[in-house]
C-alpha cells in the first residue's frame, strides 16, 4: 500500500516550487524515457512491480498486420495554412486547420497506425519514420510546407519552476541550473526556452513563475533530420503542452477562469492548465492505452487462466467494450465476463484519474487557490468506452471530451462532420498543433525558422522578382520607343549641319588662311626682332679697309642665333704685297668690335682674290 502511495504521488524535485507538498505522498518517479514510436506488445508473464517494469514478447511473437492509412479531406493550398503533425507510440497523425471568414475550416486529416514487428530494435528508426512520413504526405497530397511538429519524448521536459526576477541574458543559466535538479538528459548539451507565467509574485519573495521547456539537443537534431529526409519543411518543433495555446485562444478566449487538458497518450499522460491561452502548469506521469491493454491482456492470470486473449484482442476489447456499465454476466472469452476484467482494469484507470486529481490540486495550492474550472479528455487513451463516465465520477469539475468546436468548418472534400466528431479526441494534438500561429516556444534553430519562412513564402519571393522585371521591360520599352524619335532628330539636324557649311565655306577658306599663316612667322615679328645695323657695319668695314683692298661683295648667312657673313674682296697690286694686304685686312676686322669669329675662306694669290667669314655683333 505504501509503494503504491509512492507510485502516485507528484515528482518531487529539489526546486522551490514543491515546497509545502508532503512528503509521503510526493515520492518521485524513477524517470522514464518513453519512446516516440510504438512499443512491443507485452507478453504474458508475472505482473510487473508497481506498474513500472513492461515485459515484451520476443521477436515475432506477435506482428501488427498492416494498417491501412484512413485519410479523408484535399489539403487544399490555403494561405497562412499549417499542418499538425502529431508522431505518438502508436500512430501518426495530421490535421490541416486553416482560418476562413468567421472561423476555421479543416481541409484534411489522416491516421495511419505504426504497425511495426512486435520486438523492434530501436525505439527511434530516423529511416524508417521518415519513409512513413513520406509516404504519408504522399498519398493524403497534403503540403510538406507550413509543419508544425510535436515535440515529445523523455529527452524533453517542461516542468514550472520559481525564479527571482533577472535580466534576460541571466535567465537560461538560470534555467539550466533549476533543469539540472530533475532533467535526465546532460542540460550542458541542452536546448531551453522559459515562458513567464505572470508578473504577479506566486509566493512571497518576489519570486515568478516559469515554464521551462528543456529539449536535449541530440534529440531536435534528429527529429528535424527524420523531418528533412521526409522533405517537410518545419515550421515549429512544439512541445504538446504549448500547443493548445492557439486552440484556447480561438475557442475559448475566456481568461477569467483555468481549463485543464488530460492528454492520455499511450504510456504517459500529460496535464496542462490553461487560463486563457497561457500555460500555467504542466505536469507528465506513467499510465496510458496500453497499460489498459495490458491489464486486459493479463486479466486471466488473476483468474487461472493464462493467455486467454492475445494483445489484438485486448486493444479490440478496450476499443469496444464498456469494462465499466457492460452487464456484469457478459461473457467475452475463456469464461472471463466484462465485469471481472473491469476489475483488473479499473487500478490503471483509478491511477490516471488520481495523479490528474493531485495536478489539479497542487495548481489549486500554487496559484492562490485559484479553481480549474474544466477538464478536457484527449488522446487515443481517453477513446475507451466508460472512461469519460469513470472521470465525471471522480473528478468535481465539469469533464467532456475535446469535441468539434462550432466554429470550425468542414471543407466541401470531408462530406459530413459526423465520420470526425468521434475521432476528434484523438485528432485534437494535430488539429491543436495546426491552430498554432504564435509560437512561444519552438526548437527550431533560428537560421532554420528563417530559411523555413522564407521556403513558406516562396511566392512572395515571385512578387519583387516580377516587379524588377515588370520595370526593366517599361523602361526599355519606352526607351525603346525613343529610338525612331531620336533618329528622325538626327537626320534633320545633319540636313541642317550640311547646310550650315555650305553656308559657312568662304569663311572656312578664310579661316584656313588664318591658319597658315599662324603656323609660319607672324607678320609683325620681323619688326620687332633685332636686326644688325648695316649702315654702321658697312661703315667700319669701309674704315678699316686697306687702300689697295676692294670687297666685291657680301653674303649673309642664318645661323643658330648670330647673324654671319661671307665677305670676298681682291687685292690691287697684285705680287708679294697682295698676301701682306689680305692679312693686314683680316687682322682689322678681328679687331673691330663689330665682327668676331674671323675665318678665311680661300686665298689666291697669282690673282689677288680672297674671302673670309665673321659673325656681326649686333
Amino acid at each position: 500500500m505504501t509503494e503504491d502511495k509512492t507510485q502516485l504521488g507528484l515528482p518531487k524535485v529539489n526546486s522551490s516550487v514543491f515546497a509545502g507538498m508532503e512528503d509521503a505522498a510526493n515520492g518521485r518517479l524513477p524517470a522514464a524515457a518513453a519512446p516516440p514510436f510504438r512499443l512491443p506488445a507485452p507478453v504474458a508473464g508475472p505482473a510487473p512491480s508497481g506498474g513500472e517494469r513492461t515485459e515484451y514478447p520476443p521477436r515475432g511473437a506477435v506482428a501488427s498486420a498492416p494498417v491501412p492509412l484512413v485519410a479523408r479531406g484535399a489539403f487544399p493550398a490555403k494561405r497562412n495554412a499549417f499542418v499538425g503533425l502529431d508522431i505518438g507510440l502508436s500512430s501518426i497523425k495530421l490535421v490541416q486547420v486553416y482560418p476562413v471568414s468567421g472561423g476555421w475550416e479543416i481541409g484534411g486529416y489522416a491516421i495511419q497506425e505504426l504497425g511495426q514487428p512486435a520486438g523492434g530494435t530501436s525505439p527511434f528508426e530516423i529511416e524508417n519514420l521518415a519513409r512513413r512520413l513520406k509516404k504519408i504526405f504522399a498519398e493524403t497530397g497534403a503540403p510538406r510546407q507550413g509543419v508544425v511538429c510535436g515535440l515529445s519524448g523523455g529527452e524533453v521536459l517542461i516542468n514550472l519552476v520559481q525564479l527571482a526576477r533577472m535580466p534576460k541574458n541571466e535567465l537560461e543559466g538560470a534555467c539550466r541550473l533549476e533543469a539540472g535538479r530533475w532533467a535526465n538528459f546532460n542540460v550542458e548539451k541542452a536546448i531551453f526556452q522559459s515562458v513567464m507565467v505572470n508578473k504577479e509574485d506566486a509566493r512571497p519573495g518576489g519570486k515568478v513563475n516559469h515554464i521551462v521547456a528543456a529539449a536535449s539537443r541530440e534529440t531536435v537534431n534528429r527529429w528535424l533530420g527524420v523531418l528533412r529526409e521526409a522533405g517537410l519543411q518545419a515550421a515549429a518543433l512544439l512541445p504538446l503542452p504549448f500547443a493548445w495555446k492557439g486552440y484556447f485562444a480561438a475557442f475559448l478566449p475566456d481568461g477569467e477562469t483555468s481549463s485543464a487538458v488530460v492528454d492520455v497518450g499511450s504510456t504517459r499522460t500529460v496535464v496542462a492548465i490553461y487560463k486563457g491561452s497561457q500555460l500555467r502548469f504542466n505536469r507528465e506521469f506513467e499510465g496510458g492505452g496500453q497499460h489498459i491493454t495490458e491489464a486486459i491482456f493479463r486479466a486471466g492470470e488473476a483468474f487461472g487462466v493464462p493467455n486467454v486473449f492475445s494483445w489484438e484482442e485486448a486493444e479490440e476489447i478496450q476499443r469496444t467494450v464498456d469494462l465499466f456499465s457492460a452487464p456484469g454476466g457478459r461473457q467475452l472469452k475463456g469464461g472471463l465476463t466484462a465485469s471481472q476484467i473491469g476489475g483488473i482494469v479499473r487500478p490503471v484507470l483509478e491511477k490516471i484519474v488520481q495523479e490528474s486529481k493531485r495536478s489539479f490540486d497542487y495548481y489549486r495550492q500554487l496559484y492562490r487557490q485559484e479553481e480549474v474550472g474544466r477538464v478536457y479528455l484527449c488522446g487515443g487513451g481517453s477513446l475507451p468506452p466508460g472512461l469519460l463516465a469513470f472521470f465525471r465520477e471522480l473528478v468535481r469539475q465539469p469533464v467532456e471530451p475535446f469535441s468539434l468546436p462550432d466554429r470550425v468548418r468542414i471543407h466541401d472534400s470531408l462530406g459530413s462532420a459526423e465520420e470526425l466528431k468521434p475521432l476528434f479526441p484523438r485528432l485534437a494534438r494535430a488539429a491543436a498543433l495546426s491552430l498554432s500561429r504564435r509560437w512561444e516556444v519552438n526548437f527550431v534553430p533560428p537560421l532554420d525558422k528563417i530559411l523555413q519562412n522564407v521556403l513558406r513564402r516562396k511566392m512572395l519571393l515571385i512578387v519583387p522578382v516580377l516587379s524588377l522585371f515588370l520595370i526593366n521591360y517599361l523602361f526599355y520599352r519606352s526607351k525603346a520607343s525613343l529610338i525612331p524619335i531620336q533618329r528622325r532628330l538626327v537626320e534633320q539636324q545633319t540636313r541642317e549641319l550640311a547646310e550650315i557649311r555650305v553656308r559657312l565655306a568662304p569663311y572656312q577658306e578664310l579661316n584656313d588662311l588664318r591658319q597658315h599663316l599662324a603656323s609660319g612667322r607672324p607678320a609683325g615679328q620681323a619688326g620687332t626682332t633685332r636686326r644688325p645695323n648695316w649702315k654702321g657695319i658697312l661703315k667700319e668695314l669701309s674704315r678699316i679697309t686697306p687702300p689697295n683692298v676692294i670687297i666685291t661683295g657680301i653674303m649673309t648667312l642664318q645661323g643658330d642665333g648670330a647673324q654671319r657673313i661671307i665677305c670676298n674682296g681682291r687685292v690691287i697690286n697684285s705680287g708679294d704685297a697682295a698676301p701682306a694686304g689680305v692679312t693686314q685686312f683680316i687682322v682689322r676686322v678681328e679687331n673691330s668690335p663689330f665682327f668676331q669669329e674671323v675665318r678665311k675662306i680661300s686665298e689666291d694669290i697669282d690673282r689677288g682674290t680672297f674671302s673670309f667669314s665673321c659673325t656681326l655683333i649686333y
